[in-house]
């Protein structure tokens, strides 16, 4: 009988509101790919990290087989946690239990990603629809120095955006050979292109993603009801845990809520308006960035497709 660290897995892994949850549907639908049962497992966060989860490890990795009840053993084990790029427990515990892993990290330019954080925040109910984004940001600044891995998330959002800082443990542990750095904004404008080279990395076949639908999912919106979206949000998160090793149940239930659940983003969203941002808080912010931005193309050893500038919003 073969150990957990016996399978090939790849672990999906990336900054917050950069389409993590689209390319784990992505990938989900390869043929040659066997999915965590569900999106986010959160499994090898250390046991302070803010963020819940049904299966955290505790001393037991083979618990981390629940969560692919029903591979074939030739296929590609997957799980998508995008709080692993923060947590240096995460990357630590990956590397010893999962020696044959490879790891792919989505990336966003890191304003326009702080902004999306920033209406996310507000969608889920965590900052008060009154703060404008130059107090958000004002707040982040101040908070910077008290800031740990086990401060909420919302009060972590500035320096997360600092993706050298957290992506230098992970090339200090792994070869570079099984690490895969994507953006964003390639995956937004090229979908089929940028999941082709993923496929390759991945080794599996590239042409499965040729004349596939690509669709967004979890798409930032403005709430006409933020209460209510965060009672939806935390009701689907527990249904999920609790269902999501019940095929019988689990699988209707995820039928009903693609059904049902547009109708309820059509009656509870609203127009989104242009996030104002002063220019003294967007020159401060450029200013922030700019040092880790020349750093990580150094470290991934690539341009990359953006650096903060007087267009983020």
């Amino acid at each position: 009988m073969k150990n957990v660290g016996d399978y090939s897995y790849l672990i999906v892994g990336g900054t917050t509101k950069a389409a993590t949850t689209s390319l784990f549907a992505y990938l989900t639908d390869h043929p040659a790919i066997c999915a965590a049962t569900y999106k986010e497992t959160r499994f090898f966060l250390s046991s302070d990290y803010p963020l819940p989860s049904k299966y955290r490890y505790k001393g037991e990795v083979e618990e981390y087989t629940a969560l692919f009840p029903n591979c074939e053993e030739t296929q590609l084990r997957m799980e998508s946690t995008p709080d692993y790029l923060y947590c240096e427990t995460a990357c630590e515990r990956i590397a010893e239990f999962l020696p044959h892993a490879k790891l792919v990290f989505s990336l966003r330019e890191p304003i326009s990603r702080l902004i999306s954080w920033y209406r996310f925040a507000k969608q889920i109910g965590k900052l008060p629809e009154t703060l404008s984004f130059d107090a958000y940001v004002e707040l982040l600044f101040t908070a910077l120095d008290s800031s740990a891995e086990n401060e909420e998330q919302h009060l972590q959002t500035l320096r997360q955006g600092c993706y050298a800082l957290y992506l230098e443990r992970y090339f200090n542990q792994f070869s570079p050979t099984r690490i895969h750095v994507l953006f964003y904004e390639e995956l937004a404008a090229q979908p089929a292109r940028v999941m082709a080279h993923l496929s390759d990395f991945a080794g599996i076949d590239a042409g499965f993603y040729r004349d596939y639908a690509f669709k967004v999912t979890n798409r930032t919106e403005k709430m006409r009801n933020s209460g209510l979206h965060r009672k939806y949000r935390d009701f689907r998160f527990r249904l999920r845990q609790w269902t999501h090793d019940k095929p019988s149940i689990h699988n209707p239930l995820r039928t009903i809520r693609r059904t049902i659940e547009p109708l309820y983003l059509r009656l509870n969203t609203q127009v989104d308006e242009k996030i104002q941002i002063s220019e003294e808080t967007r020159h401060r912010l450029v200013d922030y960035y700019q040092c880790d931005i020349e750093v990580l193309s150094k470290l991934i050893g690539k341009p990359l497709p953006w650096k903060p500038s007087e267009k983020s919003n």
